[in-house]
Protein backbone atom coordinates (compact mmCIF):
# COMPACT_ATOMS: atom_id res chain seq x y z
CA UNK A 1 0.00 0.00 0.00
CA UNK A 2 1.32 3.26 -0.75
CA UNK A 3 1.30 6.15 1.72
CA UNK A 4 0.93 9.55 0.58
CA UNK A 5 1.85 12.20 2.71
CA UNK A 6 -0.63 14.23 4.45
CA UNK A 7 -1.65 17.40 2.38
CA UNK A 8 -1.18 19.71 5.46
CA UNK A 9 2.02 18.63 5.36
CA UNK A 10 3.05 19.24 1.84
CA UNK A 11 1.24 22.60 1.90
CA UNK A 12 3.33 23.60 4.76
CA UNK A 13 6.66 22.52 2.82
CA UNK A 14 5.36 24.37 -0.18
CA UNK A 15 4.94 27.59 1.82
CA UNK A 16 8.19 26.93 3.46
CA UNK A 17 10.00 26.76 0.08
CA UNK A 18 7.99 29.81 -1.30
CA UNK A 19 8.80 31.39 1.76
CA UNK A 20 12.69 30.41 1.59
CA UNK A 21 12.86 31.58 -1.96
CA UNK A 22 11.48 34.78 -0.95
CA UNK A 23 14.06 35.35 1.56
CA UNK A 24 16.83 34.67 -1.10
CA UNK A 25 15.43 36.88 -3.85
CA UNK A 26 14.71 39.82 -1.42
CA UNK A 27 18.27 39.05 0.32
CA UNK A 28 19.98 39.22 -3.28
CA UNK A 29 18.53 41.81 -5.48
CA UNK A 30 18.37 44.58 -3.08
CA UNK A 31 21.74 43.26 -1.48
CA UNK A 32 24.24 45.55 -3.69
CA UNK A 33 22.55 48.60 -2.31
CA UNK A 34 22.50 47.75 1.31
CA UNK A 35 25.96 47.34 0.75
CA UNK A 36 26.94 50.74 -0.10
CA UNK A 37 28.68 52.95 2.54
CA UNK A 38 26.24 55.98 3.93
CA UNK A 39 28.73 57.82 2.28
CA UNK A 40 28.30 56.56 -1.74
CA UNK A 41 27.08 58.11 -4.19
CA UNK A 42 25.53 57.26 -7.45
CA UNK A 43 28.08 59.52 -9.29
CA UNK A 44 29.60 63.13 -8.37
CA UNK A 45 32.12 65.74 -9.90
CA UNK A 46 33.31 69.34 -9.11
CA UNK A 47 34.83 71.83 -11.03
CA UNK A 48 36.72 74.39 -9.42
CA UNK A 49 38.41 77.42 -10.65
CA UNK A 50 40.51 78.29 -7.64
CA UNK A 51 42.06 75.96 -4.95
CA UNK A 52 44.60 76.98 -2.58
CA UNK A 53 46.93 75.86 0.34
CA UNK A 54 47.04 79.19 1.68
CA UNK A 55 44.68 79.40 4.67
CA UNK A 56 42.49 76.25 4.10
CA UNK A 57 39.41 77.22 1.64
CA UNK A 58 37.65 79.65 4.02
CA UNK A 59 37.81 82.37 1.69
CA UNK A 60 37.61 80.86 -0.93
CA UNK A 61 34.20 78.90 0.33
CA UNK A 62 32.70 82.58 1.68
CA UNK A 63 31.67 83.29 -2.14
CA UNK A 64 29.37 80.36 -3.29
CA UNK A 65 31.05 80.95 -7.04
CA UNK A 66 34.32 80.32 -5.81
CA UNK A 67 33.31 76.48 -4.55
CA UNK A 68 32.85 75.49 -7.64
CA UNK A 69 30.85 73.38 -9.65
CA UNK A 70 29.98 70.29 -6.93
CA UNK A 71 26.94 67.71 -8.88
CA UNK A 72 26.12 65.05 -6.45
CA UNK A 73 23.62 62.10 -7.79
CA UNK A 74 22.41 60.34 -4.69
CA UNK A 75 19.57 58.31 -5.91
CA UNK A 76 19.62 58.25 -9.54
CA UNK A 77 15.99 60.10 -9.77
CA UNK A 78 17.90 62.03 -12.83
CA UNK A 79 21.06 63.72 -13.75
CA UNK A 80 22.45 66.32 -11.70
CA UNK A 81 24.20 69.40 -13.90
CA UNK A 82 25.64 72.41 -12.05
CA UNK A 83 27.12 75.04 -14.34
CA UNK A 84 28.98 77.54 -12.13
CA UNK A 85 30.08 80.55 -13.82
CA UNK A 86 32.86 83.42 -12.31
CA UNK A 87 32.43 87.32 -12.73
CA UNK A 88 34.15 89.88 -11.31
CA UNK A 89 32.58 90.49 -8.46
CA UNK A 90 33.29 86.53 -7.45
CA UNK A 91 36.67 87.14 -8.35
CA UNK A 92 36.39 90.28 -5.94
CA UNK A 93 36.76 87.75 -2.94
CA UNK A 94 39.74 86.57 -3.62
CA UNK A 95 42.08 89.82 -3.42
CA UNK A 96 42.09 88.60 0.77
CA UNK A 97 44.38 86.01 -0.33
CA UNK A 98 47.91 86.84 0.20
CA UNK A 99 51.35 85.17 0.78
CA UNK A 100 52.83 86.97 3.23
CA UNK A 101 52.39 90.70 2.21
CA UNK A 102 52.04 89.77 -1.44
CA UNK A 103 48.04 89.90 -3.17
CA UNK A 104 47.42 86.51 -4.76
CA UNK A 105 44.87 87.69 -6.76
CA UNK A 106 43.52 91.67 -7.48
CA UNK A 107 44.27 94.14 -9.41
CA UNK A 108 48.08 93.62 -8.58
CA UNK A 109 47.79 90.57 -7.31
CA UNK A 110 50.20 87.95 -9.13
CA UNK A 111 47.34 85.85 -10.56
CA UNK A 112 44.85 87.87 -13.02
CA UNK A 113 41.90 86.19 -14.51
CA UNK A 114 40.26 85.96 -17.91
CA UNK A 115 36.90 84.54 -18.69
CA UNK A 116 36.52 81.26 -16.94
CA UNK A 117 33.85 78.63 -15.90
CA UNK A 118 33.27 76.12 -13.71
CA UNK A 119 30.83 72.77 -14.55
CA UNK A 120 29.98 69.72 -13.05
CA UNK A 121 27.96 67.04 -14.22
CA UNK A 122 26.44 63.53 -12.15
CA UNK A 123 24.56 60.79 -14.25
CA UNK A 124 22.06 58.23 -13.06
CA UNK A 125 24.48 55.85 -14.91
CA UNK A 126 27.49 55.77 -12.50
CA UNK A 127 29.42 57.88 -14.89
CA UNK A 128 30.31 61.56 -14.49
CA UNK A 129 32.40 64.77 -15.96
CA UNK A 130 33.38 67.96 -14.59
CA UNK A 131 35.80 71.21 -16.11
CA UNK A 132 36.84 74.26 -15.01
CA UNK A 133 39.18 76.91 -16.96
CA UNK A 134 38.64 78.99 -20.04
CA UNK A 135 35.19 78.51 -21.29
CA UNK A 136 36.87 78.18 -25.17
CA UNK A 137 37.98 75.14 -24.15
CA UNK A 138 34.74 73.61 -23.07
CA UNK A 139 33.87 72.36 -26.58
CA UNK A 140 36.74 70.48 -26.99
CA UNK A 141 37.02 69.33 -23.14
CA UNK A 142 33.40 68.02 -22.55
CA UNK A 143 31.21 68.97 -25.58
CA UNK A 144 29.57 72.30 -27.29
CA UNK A 145 27.76 74.15 -25.69
CA UNK A 146 27.89 73.17 -22.06
CA UNK A 147 29.32 75.67 -19.82
CA UNK A 148 28.28 79.17 -19.32
CA UNK A 149 30.52 82.05 -20.90
CA UNK A 150 31.63 84.53 -18.16
CA UNK A 151 33.68 87.69 -17.95
CA UNK A 152 35.98 88.07 -15.35
CA UNK A 153 38.85 90.63 -14.85
CA UNK A 154 40.66 90.41 -17.96
CA UNK A 155 44.18 90.61 -18.10
CA UNK A 156 44.48 91.19 -21.61
CA UNK A 157 41.80 90.38 -24.88
CA UNK A 158 43.27 86.93 -25.57
CA UNK A 159 44.48 85.70 -22.01
CA UNK A 160 42.69 83.56 -19.78
CA UNK A 161 45.34 84.08 -16.89
CA UNK A 162 48.46 85.69 -16.54
CA UNK A 163 51.31 85.80 -13.33
CA UNK A 164 53.67 87.33 -12.77
CA UNK A 165 56.42 86.83 -9.99
CA UNK A 166 59.59 88.41 -9.32
CA UNK A 167 60.88 91.39 -10.77
CA UNK A 168 63.79 93.67 -12.25
CA UNK A 169 65.34 94.17 -8.96
CA UNK A 170 65.21 90.73 -8.26
CA UNK A 171 67.71 87.73 -9.29
CA UNK A 172 64.71 87.31 -11.64
CA UNK A 173 61.20 88.38 -12.72
CA UNK A 174 58.64 86.66 -14.68
CA UNK A 175 55.09 87.80 -16.53
CA UNK A 176 53.30 84.34 -17.52
CA UNK A 177 50.47 84.97 -19.83
CA UNK A 178 48.31 81.70 -20.79
CA UNK A 179 45.91 82.42 -24.19
CA UNK A 180 43.85 79.23 -22.91
CA UNK A 181 43.87 77.46 -19.77
CA UNK A 182 41.76 74.13 -18.26
CA UNK A 183 41.11 70.99 -17.22
CA UNK A 184 38.59 68.34 -17.47
CA UNK A 185 38.01 64.84 -15.84
CA UNK A 186 35.36 62.20 -16.42
CA UNK A 187 34.80 58.48 -14.56
CA UNK A 188 33.21 56.00 -16.87
CA UNK A 189 30.37 53.62 -16.02
CA UNK A 190 32.75 50.81 -15.65
CA UNK A 191 34.71 53.11 -13.14
CA UNK A 192 37.21 54.37 -15.43
CA UNK A 193 38.73 57.61 -14.42
CA UNK A 194 40.86 59.97 -17.01
CA UNK A 195 41.54 63.99 -17.13
CA UNK A 196 42.64 65.89 -20.16
CA UNK A 197 44.13 69.53 -19.74
CA UNK A 198 45.05 72.39 -22.04
CA UNK A 199 47.26 74.99 -21.82
CA UNK A 200 48.11 77.35 -24.79
CA UNK A 201 49.26 80.53 -26.03
CA UNK A 202 51.66 80.48 -23.29
CA UNK A 203 54.19 83.69 -23.42
CA UNK A 204 56.91 84.72 -20.37
CA UNK A 205 58.85 87.71 -20.54
CA UNK A 206 61.90 87.11 -18.33
CA UNK A 207 63.57 89.99 -16.75
CA UNK A 208 65.71 90.28 -13.04
CA UNK A 209 69.03 91.56 -12.65
CA UNK A 210 70.54 88.07 -14.00
CA UNK A 211 69.25 88.78 -17.34
CA UNK A 212 69.86 92.70 -17.88
CA UNK A 213 73.35 91.83 -15.90
CA UNK A 214 74.20 90.10 -19.48
CA UNK A 215 72.19 91.98 -21.46
CA UNK A 216 73.96 95.35 -20.07
CA UNK A 217 77.43 93.83 -20.96
CA UNK A 218 76.05 92.70 -24.81
CA UNK A 219 73.74 96.08 -25.92
CA UNK A 220 77.14 99.26 -26.22
CA UNK A 221 78.92 96.42 -28.07
CA UNK A 222 75.79 95.61 -29.87
CA UNK A 223 74.75 99.37 -30.20
CA UNK A 224 77.88 100.30 -31.70
CA UNK A 225 78.16 97.43 -34.15
CA UNK A 226 74.77 98.84 -35.76
CA UNK A 227 75.81 102.32 -35.53
CA UNK A 228 78.69 101.57 -38.27
CA UNK A 229 76.19 99.02 -39.88
CA UNK A 230 73.72 101.80 -40.42
CA UNK A 231 76.47 104.02 -42.08
CA UNK A 232 76.80 101.09 -44.46
CA UNK A 233 73.40 100.72 -45.75
CA UNK A 234 72.17 98.46 -43.15
CA UNK A 235 69.58 98.84 -40.51
CA UNK A 236 69.04 96.43 -37.78
CA UNK A 237 67.33 96.95 -34.50
CA UNK A 238 68.65 95.81 -30.77
CA UNK A 239 66.46 93.15 -29.67
CA UNK A 240 67.63 93.81 -26.23
CA UNK A 241 66.84 96.91 -25.40
CA UNK A 242 63.86 96.30 -22.81
CA UNK A 243 66.17 94.39 -20.96
CA UNK A 244 64.46 91.49 -20.88
CA UNK A 245 63.71 88.13 -22.92
CA UNK A 246 60.28 87.17 -24.78
CA UNK A 247 59.73 83.64 -25.05
CA UNK A 248 56.66 82.02 -26.67
CA UNK A 249 55.21 79.06 -26.87
CA UNK A 250 57.48 77.56 -28.91
CA UNK A 251 60.73 78.64 -27.42
CA UNK A 252 59.42 76.86 -24.49
CA UNK A 253 58.49 73.28 -26.62
CA UNK A 254 62.35 73.52 -28.19
CA UNK A 255 63.78 73.60 -25.14
CA UNK A 256 61.56 71.11 -23.10
CA UNK A 257 62.00 68.61 -26.65
CA UNK A 258 58.56 68.25 -27.06
CA UNK A 259 55.69 69.04 -29.95
CA UNK A 260 52.44 69.79 -28.05
CA UNK A 261 52.75 71.77 -24.58
CA UNK A 262 49.35 69.40 -23.95
CA UNK A 263 52.09 66.30 -24.24
CA UNK A 264 54.29 67.35 -21.25
CA UNK A 265 54.20 64.06 -18.51
CA UNK A 266 52.10 64.56 -15.16
CA UNK A 267 53.44 67.32 -12.70
CA UNK A 268 56.23 69.26 -15.01
CA UNK A 269 57.06 72.51 -14.46
CA UNK A 270 56.99 74.61 -17.16
CA UNK A 271 59.72 77.35 -15.95
CA UNK A 272 62.30 74.68 -16.01
CA UNK A 273 62.69 75.02 -19.33
CA UNK A 274 63.18 79.00 -19.37
CA UNK A 275 66.46 79.12 -18.25
CA UNK A 276 67.47 76.99 -21.93
CA UNK A 277 65.09 79.03 -23.65
CA UNK A 278 66.44 82.17 -22.50
CA UNK A 279 70.07 81.33 -23.24
CA UNK A 280 68.88 80.05 -26.77
CA UNK A 281 67.04 83.24 -27.73
CA UNK A 282 69.98 85.65 -26.63
CA UNK A 283 72.71 83.34 -29.02
CA UNK A 284 70.25 83.08 -31.44
CA UNK A 285 69.64 86.70 -31.72
CA UNK A 286 72.89 87.67 -31.52
CA UNK A 287 73.85 85.73 -33.79
CA UNK A 288 71.30 86.55 -36.30
CA UNK A 289 72.96 90.32 -36.07
CA UNK A 290 76.54 89.20 -36.29
CA UNK A 291 75.60 86.79 -39.54
CA UNK A 292 73.38 89.98 -40.90
CA UNK A 293 76.18 92.56 -40.68
CA UNK A 294 79.02 89.83 -42.02
CA UNK A 295 76.81 89.67 -45.08
CA UNK A 296 76.52 93.10 -45.06
CA UNK A 297 80.76 93.39 -45.15
CA UNK A 298 80.95 90.98 -47.79
CA UNK A 299 78.55 92.55 -50.20
CA UNK A 300 80.88 95.70 -50.19
CA UNK A 301 84.13 94.12 -50.52
CA UNK A 302 86.76 96.73 -49.56
CA UNK A 303 84.40 99.26 -49.20
CA UNK A 304 83.11 97.07 -46.07
CA UNK A 305 86.56 97.66 -44.53
CA UNK A 306 85.49 99.68 -41.66
CA UNK A 307 82.07 97.68 -41.22
CA UNK A 308 84.30 94.88 -40.87
CA UNK A 309 86.28 96.60 -38.76
CA UNK A 310 83.77 97.62 -36.65
CA UNK A 311 82.65 93.55 -36.91
CA UNK A 312 85.72 92.01 -35.58
CA UNK A 313 85.77 94.59 -32.61
CA UNK A 314 82.06 93.41 -31.28
CA UNK A 315 83.13 90.03 -31.67
CA UNK A 316 85.97 90.53 -29.43
CA UNK A 317 83.23 91.41 -26.75
CA UNK A 318 80.42 89.09 -27.48
CA UNK A 319 81.65 85.78 -28.43
CA UNK A 320 83.40 85.44 -24.69
CA UNK A 321 79.45 86.23 -23.47
CA UNK A 322 78.11 83.88 -25.40
CA UNK A 323 80.41 81.29 -24.79
CA UNK A 324 80.06 81.31 -20.77
CA UNK A 325 76.35 81.84 -20.70
CA UNK A 326 75.86 77.95 -19.69
CA UNK A 327 77.83 79.09 -16.67
CA UNK A 328 76.75 82.77 -15.79
CA UNK A 329 73.28 82.97 -16.80
CA UNK A 330 71.50 79.27 -17.36
CA UNK A 331 72.56 77.89 -14.17
CA UNK A 332 71.60 80.79 -11.90
CA UNK A 333 69.03 81.76 -13.71
CA UNK A 334 67.43 77.89 -13.24
CA UNK A 335 68.09 78.05 -9.69
CA UNK A 336 66.65 82.19 -8.77
CA UNK A 337 63.55 80.85 -10.95
CA UNK A 338 62.91 77.43 -8.82
CA UNK A 339 63.46 79.54 -5.73
CA UNK A 340 60.94 82.02 -6.62
CA UNK A 341 58.10 79.82 -8.51
CA UNK A 342 56.87 76.99 -10.32
CA UNK A 343 54.27 76.67 -12.93
CA UNK A 344 53.72 72.58 -12.98
CA UNK A 345 51.23 71.76 -15.90
CA UNK A 346 49.24 68.38 -15.85
CA UNK A 347 48.82 67.74 -11.83
CA UNK A 348 47.20 64.63 -11.42
CA UNK A 349 46.05 62.76 -8.44
CA UNK A 350 44.04 60.00 -6.50
CA UNK A 351 43.01 60.13 -2.92
CA UNK A 352 39.98 58.15 -1.99
CA UNK A 353 38.70 57.10 -5.16
CA UNK A 354 38.58 60.75 -6.39
CA UNK A 355 40.52 61.26 -9.42
CA UNK A 356 41.62 65.35 -9.68
CA UNK A 357 42.95 66.84 -13.35
CA UNK A 358 44.65 70.23 -12.59
CA UNK A 359 45.83 72.38 -15.75
CA UNK A 360 47.98 74.36 -13.87
CA UNK A 361 49.50 74.35 -10.19
CA UNK A 362 51.23 77.69 -9.32
CA UNK A 363 53.89 77.25 -6.18
CA UNK A 364 55.61 80.47 -4.78
CA UNK A 365 58.57 80.02 -2.76
CA UNK A 366 61.06 76.48 -3.06
CA UNK A 367 58.44 73.69 -3.71
CA UNK A 368 55.91 75.91 -3.35
CA UNK A 369 56.88 76.31 0.35
CA UNK A 370 55.08 79.85 0.58
CA UNK A 371 52.03 78.98 -0.91
CA UNK A 372 50.56 76.74 -4.25
CA UNK A 373 47.30 77.52 -5.71
CA UNK A 374 45.50 75.21 -8.01
CA UNK A 375 43.95 76.62 -11.71
CA UNK A 376 41.15 74.84 -13.19
CA UNK A 377 40.99 71.79 -11.44
CA UNK A 378 38.80 68.97 -12.31
CA UNK A 379 37.53 66.19 -9.90
CA UNK A 380 35.38 63.14 -10.55
CA UNK A 381 34.49 60.45 -8.23
CA UNK A 382 34.29 57.90 -6.05
CA UNK A 383 31.28 56.52 -7.87
CA UNK A 384 29.17 54.34 -6.75
CA UNK A 385 26.66 53.88 -9.20
CA UNK A 386 23.45 51.71 -8.49
CA UNK A 387 24.81 50.50 -5.83
CA UNK A 388 24.46 53.75 -3.79
CA UNK A 389 20.69 54.10 -4.68
CA UNK A 390 18.61 53.79 -1.04
CA UNK A 391 17.66 50.51 -0.19
CA UNK A 392 14.04 52.36 0.26
CA UNK A 393 13.51 53.88 -2.45
CA UNK A 394 11.21 53.17 -5.45
CA UNK A 395 13.68 52.39 -7.85
CA UNK A 396 14.72 49.60 -5.06
CA UNK A 397 11.32 48.57 -4.19
CA UNK A 398 10.10 48.33 -7.15
CA UNK A 399 13.18 45.94 -8.20
CA UNK A 400 12.83 44.08 -5.07
CA UNK A 401 8.99 43.77 -5.27
CA UNK A 402 9.83 42.65 -9.38
CA UNK A 403 11.88 40.03 -8.24
CA UNK A 404 10.44 38.45 -5.29
CA UNK A 405 6.71 38.36 -7.53
CA UNK A 406 9.20 35.96 -10.21
CA UNK A 407 10.22 34.24 -7.91
CA UNK A 408 7.02 33.06 -5.84
CA UNK A 409 5.90 32.29 -9.61
CA UNK A 410 8.17 30.23 -10.15
CA UNK A 411 8.41 28.19 -7.04
CA UNK A 412 4.37 27.99 -7.22
CA UNK A 413 5.02 26.58 -10.78
CA UNK A 414 7.24 23.85 -9.88
CA UNK A 415 4.75 22.92 -6.81
CA UNK A 416 2.16 22.61 -9.43
CA UNK A 417 3.84 20.55 -11.33
CA UNK A 418 4.69 18.13 -9.06
CA UNK A 419 1.45 18.06 -7.45
CA UNK A 420 0.36 17.18 -10.94
CA UNK A 421 2.85 13.86 -11.24
CA UNK A 422 1.59 13.11 -8.09
CA UNK A 423 -1.95 12.80 -9.08
CA UNK A 424 -1.37 11.13 -12.24
CA UNK A 425 0.61 8.05 -10.64
CA UNK A 426 -0.87 4.94 -10.13
CA UNK A 427 -2.31 3.84 -6.98
CA UNK A 428 -0.37 0.64 -5.82
CA UNK A 429 -1.77 -1.60 -3.70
Amino acid sequence: MTIRPHVAARTGRAVRAVGATAVVAALLLPATAANAAPADVVSQGTGRLVQTSLLGTDILDAVVALRGANAVNTDASGDVIVDQPLDAEAIAGLVALQAGSTNLFGDNGIIQLGAVGQYARANDDGSSSAFSGAVSAAPSLIGVGTVTPSSVGDPSAENSASITVGGADALAGLQVNIGTLAASATQTTDGTQSGQYVVADVGVVVGGTLVSGVLNTLNPAIDTLLTAAAVAGLELDNPFTSGTITLTEDDLLAAAGVADINALPPGTDLLSFVPAAVVTQISDDVNAILDAVQARVDELGLAGLVLGTALGVAEGIINPVLGGLADTLRGPLGDAITALAQLQVNVQSTDGGTFTQTALRVGLGTAGAIATVDLATASVGPNAGQLAVPVAGPESLALAGGGFGLAAIIVAAVMLRRRSQHAAAPAQG
